[in-house]
């Protein structure tokens, strides 16, 4: 089993919240694969190790933020008409600016991490897989 190189600064529990932020099955092999394509983009750069760690922390934020948005009387509905003042449901607001910053930082997750086998396979081959013979 892989060990992820926190002297690269990445912190422990990183390999699954990027695995869970792009969508893919967290299990010992995935976990394996992906700590060894993030000591390999650690060793690459670690411009994109804190950049990778910001928008975990990002996707993360948009997450408690969404899971609270609705919870209010007026949760998820935004004020039309300003001669008579009405409340519309799933018209866009906060929650479709939480649902954008979310697919915003996953899609930046996919294309920094797209020369990762597991994550390549999530989003369809950009590149030329080579195999040992």
């Amino acid at each position: 089993m892989a060990t992820l190189n926190t002297g690269l600064g990445w912190v422990a529990g990183d390999a699954e919240r990027v695995l869970v932020a792009v969508g893919v099955g967290v299990s010992e092999y995935t976990i394996n694969e992906m700590i060894v394509c993030m000591n390999e983009l650690g060793g690459m750069s670690s411009t994109l190790v804190s950049t990778v760690r910001g928008l975990l922390d990002g996707y993360d934020a948009a997450v408690t933020v969404e899971k609270t948005v609705n919870t209010g009387a007026d949760g998820g509905k935004t004020l039309v008409k300003a001669d008579v003042l009405e409340w519309e449901t799933n018209k866009g607001g906060r929650y479709e600016a939480i649902t954008i910053e979310k697919r915003r930082n996953v899609n930046d997750l996919l294309t920094i991490f797209s020369f990762c086998p597991i994550i390549d396979s999530r989003i369809g081959s950009q590149g030329t897989r080579l195999y040992r013979s």
